[in-house]
């Protein structure tokens, strides 16, 4: 009966975790979508980063640091669940 009950405690857990987009896709995510507004001839430069975890949505806010020529920017991006980047803001780095 006691493991009955905490099996129905912790699977909703187990089952929210598996829908949600793993740091490691988000950034791969967010990462291509910051290059896509750069031609080819845009590079990351950064590994990019996880700023924010936005409750309950779960949606991540990535960071990606691409360099094009040699201004540096920073484009920020939203992904969603199923690992997809929506564009967000640009900021360009003081170079």
């Amino acid at each position: 009966m006691r493991t009955f009950i905490l099996l129905l405690i912790f699977t909703p857990l187990l089952a929210q975790a598996e829908d949600i987009c793993r740091d490691k896709d988000a950034k791969a995510a967010g990462d291509e979508k910051a290059l896509s507004y750069f031609r080819q001839k845009g590079e990351i430069f950064h590994p990019a980063r996880v700023q924010k975890v936005h409750h309950p949505s779960r949606f991540k806010e990535v960071a990606s640091y691409v360099r094009y020529g040699d201004k540096h920017y920073t484009i920020f991006t939203l992904v969603n669940t199923d690992c997809v980047a929506h564009f967000r803001k640009r900021t360009r780095q003081g170079d």
